[in-house]
């Protein structure tokens, strides 16, 4: 089987074409690449030799959507639903974790509804330059957004009193400047898309554009899991330190609340340590000038399904967990099983008095 030109970064780098390449100072100067012209690169799937691995990989990932539209995304949608209208209902009482929880489910529904663009996977989306930077930067809003969220949970559950007075004394001033370091956030990822003077022509898209620089992923690690990730580590170090929350009954009591913040990280940790890992691998292959083997490209695609699926994971918790929205649901079944059990009663008291 012949050698495949894309294979390797020195391979590709030979196969550029002379306007992807710029002269340095002097008449004698050799050649090189511009580090951040993405001309090159493609999807395996749509270039590999390898045709029965382009197959098996796409056969997994189709399968793999088809669960997630039919099981994931109607179960988010209906807990996220759900959740959200018990927090509107009870919006006079909300506490500072109710609130924060209320932000974490709206967010949830929103992604699940921009993930609903991974429906046609194996095959991708197909648009202009300018719409894939859009989705991608509603996408990041949402992963920053959530990330901080989590984040910004513990403080009242772990640490009530004085070390979160601010947060009590303006929830809603709280949560718009969490609003406001998630959309700065994503803006400065979605700049590095390197798209913006050419925002017309025709792309696959992604919520992470495979084109975009490897700045992107970089970045995008480091703001949306890294530095969350060091400030909890330092977060939960400054709480073993902390004996004072221990002294009042009160919060003794908050174990139910503290069962779903913990819920919550684990679960987001879980998700975005497979995504993460994912997306670094991908700006590793960018920077060895490698697009990667169809595998690749599967485990990608896994790894957005997966950060896709933490939503419907949070909304079920928030669902089973978090008192309030428990308290509705359990109120819910008891009406339900009232009203089967009052028609059957009439069902047959009715075929008793035709009797």
């Amino acid at each position: 089987m012949a050698e495949h030109p894309w294979g390797k970064g020195a391979r590709a780098a030979h196969s550029l074409s002379p306007p992807n390449w710029e002269r340095n100072a002097g008449p004698t100067a050799p050649l090189k690449m511009d580090p951040h012209n993405m001309s090159w690169i493609h999807y395996p799937s749509h270039m590999s030799p390898a045709v029965e691995d382009v197959i098996a990989s796409q056969s997994v990932i189709s399968r793999c959507v088809h669960v997630y539209v039919a099981l994931c995304v109607p179960l988010s949608l209906v807990t996220g639903i759900f959740n959200l209208t018990v927090f509107i209902r009870g919006h006079a009482r909300l506490g500072l974790l109710d609130m924060l929880l209320a932000g974490l489910t709206v967010t949830s529904i929103l992604v699940t509804l921009l993930s609903l663009s991974v429906a046609s996977r194996p095959d991708y989306m197909l648009t202009t330059n300018l719409g894939c930077g859009v989705l991608s930067f509603l996408s990041n809003v949402c992963y920053f957004m959530a990330q901080y969220l989590q984040g910004v949970t513990l403080i009242p559950s772990f640490l009530p009193g004085s070390a979160g007075c601010l947060l009590w004394a303006r929830p809603a001033a709280s949560l718009a400047a969490i609003g406001g370091c998630a959309v700065c956030s994503s803006l400065i990822v979605v700049s590095l898309l390197g798209t913006f003077r050419e925002p017309y022509k025709t792309t696959l898209c992604q919520a992470d554009p495979l084109t975009a620089w490897p700045e992107y992923e970089i970045v995008k690690f480091s703001l949306g899991f890294a530095l969350a990730l060091v400030l909890q580590l330092l977060f939960l170090l400054l709480c073993t330190t902390q004996l004072a929350w221990r002294a009042t009954p009160e919060q003794r009591n908050a174990s139910s609340e503290r069962r779903v913040v913990l819920a919550v990280a684990l679960n987001m940790f879980t998700c975005r340590l497979f995504y993460n890992v994912a997306l670094l691998q991908r700006a590793r292959l960018k920077l060895q000038r490698d697009v990667g083997s169809p595998r690749d490209e599967l485990v990608m695609n896994l790894a957005e399904l997966a950060l896709s699926g933490e939503s419907c994971v949070n909304s079920v918790v928030t669902l089973l967990l978090h008192v309030p929205c428990k308290l509705a649901l359990l109120g819910l079944v008891g009406r339900l099983t009232r009203r089967c059990r009052r028609g059957s009663d009439n069902s047959i008291s009715l075929s008793r008095v035709e009797g």
